[in-house]
């Protein structure tokens, strides 16, 4: 008997190429009477996916990024980094970001839709780097591990590719088909900053001939942790996300995917009070699967000069480096990455 169902899964060809965008949105509000602080941090990636291999069982994805947008407001200091806009000196908070543009890295992606293996991307993070000066290249390459880590790709496809279905408990003729109203779960466990677990609940609620409807709700179990990369221990009370997916079935990419995550957490000052924050992360990502296979290269800018510098430049000149300021505006606050 035919499994009954429409099939929704990645649909591509080798040399395939799709252009894409991804946004990260974060604020942090940390209450607090003696260390009140805010921070808001936007993270926009232009970037290109083409598909190098197709394996009966797996895909090599190779991703280029093109552009770099990255802004920051931590507790009223701003600053912010475009890859595409001319600029003599490159902010030391933006370097990771500017290194990325022209870089990129592969990995196998398997048919469950779940990375198998990364290709190159030591070698990605060793070039975001590669301008800066050696005595301080070691400690950088340390923190970005931290900030992008395994995890950053696991997002990138758990937030778009990774959310297809995939059912392995039946026959491999039925393993991709859906009808309205099917739910599957996926848990994804992240380790950076902190440990956390994330359970998704996707519910298909359309779905036609060009494009599929999904809608994400999301638990955040509580943890707690000791934060090598920041202030002492970080507790998560717990949070939830919920967003929507609607997904190109010729190819299984996303048309568009936005969603909300929330958490309540409690951090550790230096001095050892605690305080509360509340975090929200709104990602959203569009892929332009109009454009498969055709190349629209975008010129990188001339390398720029390395400053030290974590604000913008006003009309007076530049604001001093928070870092030097003797200001305390609450030293457990902290811009995240996605």
């Amino acid at each position: 008997r035919k499994p009954k169902g429409e099939r929704l899964e990645l649909r591509l060809n080798r040399g395939d190429r799709f252009p894409l965008m991804k946004t990260v949105e974060q604020t942090l509000m940390q209450k607090s009477e003696t260390h009140p602080a805010f921070a808001k941090t936007r993270l926009e990636l232009s970037l290109a996916i083409t598909v190098q291999d197709v394996q009966p069982d797996a895909v090599l994805l190779g991703i280029v990024y093109s552009r770099v947008v990255y802004e920051h407001d931590i507790s009223g200091r701003r600053l912010r980094f475009d890859s595409a806009a001319q600029q003599d000196s490159v902010p030391w908070d933006a370097i990771p970001y500017a290194g990325m543009v022209g870089n990129g890295f592969s990995f196998w992606l398997g048919r469950d839709n779940r990375i198998r293996e990364l290709v190159g991307y030591r070698e990605f993070l060793e070039r975001c780097v590669e301008r800066v000066p050696l005595e301080r290249r070691q400690s950088l390459l340390a923190e970005l591990s931290g900030r992008f880590g395994d995890d950053g790709v696991a997002n990138f496809v758990d937030d778009s590719i990774g959310l297809l279905p995939y059912d392995s408990s039946v026959d491999t003729e039925a393993r991709t088909l859906v009808m309205p109203g099917d739910v599957w779960t996926r848990e994804r466990r992240l380790m950076q900053p902190v440990p956390v677990h994330l359970t998704s609940t996707y519910t298909l609620t359309s779905i036609n001939e060009r494009t599929a409807e999904i809608e994400i709700a999301g638990r955040i179990a509580s943890s707690e942790a000791v934060n090598s990369n920041g202030p002492g221990r970080v507790r998560i009370s717990g949070g939830r996300s919920e967003g929507t997916c609607i997904v190109d079935r010729a190819t299984g990419l996303p048309l568009e995917v936005s969603v909300t995550r929330t958490m309540s957490l409690r951090v550790a000052t230096e001095e050892g009070v605690e305080v509360q924050q509340d975090k929200s992360i709104v990602t959203t990502i569009r892929a332009f699967p109009e454009f498969r296979g055709e190349r629209q290269p975008a010129a990188a800018p001339k390398p720029a000069a390395i400053r030290r510098v974590s604000e913008v430049q006003e009309a007076g000149g530049t604001v001093a480096n928070p870092t030097e300021s003797g200001e305390d505006t609450g030293r457990a606050i902290q811009a995240v990455y996605p």
